[in-house]
């Protein structure tokens, strides 16, 4: 793990602005995995895709469409863990690989006595469902690189590269 910036102040820091979780290499079972457990985990779910149409949240659905018209945003409310809100981007980049990313604002983060572990510990969680090898937490930046941990990129943590195995 690299902490290029205090976890938990920039987690529940209220600039404005959003935080997003980028993967690096999820796998397709990993986002049905992913996105059947935080389906479970909160109190109310939607989902559109691409072009605004509503998604069933049933996981399949959501994949499909992912898949299939390119792209599924899933909303996600009433949750009872670490982030109350969370928003889940899917792609399906020209190669077909997924992509994913997880998108809350400050005020979503529960202030725990432990932040800074606790949302290491979900952000690992959601990086193994996803069987990515790593994940970018960051400030939202719509000119980040995906990759860049630069002085301005706005990225706060960077996971270890996960075993090969995993």
């Amino acid at each position: 793990m690299k902490e290029l910036h205090d976890i938990a102040a920039s987690l529940i820091n209220a600039d404005g602005s959003c935080r997003d979780i980028n993967f690096e290499a999820p796998t397709w079972e990993g986002v049905e995995d992913l996105m059947a457990n935080l389906i479970g985990s909160y109190g109310n779910a939607s989902a559109t895709d691409g072009e605004g149409r509503t998604v069933a949240t049933l996981p399949n659905a959501l994949l499909e469409t992912a898949r299939d018209i390119g792209s599924v945003h899933l909303i996600l409310r009433e949750g009872s863990g670490l982030i109350k809100f969370l928003q889940v981007f899917v792609f399906s980049e020209e190669d077909g690989a997924p992509f994913v990313e997880l998108t809350f604002f400050p005020d979503d983060v529960e202030r725990t006595p432990t932040l800074r572990g606790d949302f290491i510990e979900w952000a690992n969680t959601m990086r193994a469902r996803l069987g990515a090898r790593r994940y970018y937490a960051r400030y939202e930046n719509v000119s980040w690189q995906f990759g860049d941990t630069g002085a301005n990129s706005g990225v706060f943590l960077v996971s270890d590269e996960a075993d090969a195995n995993t």
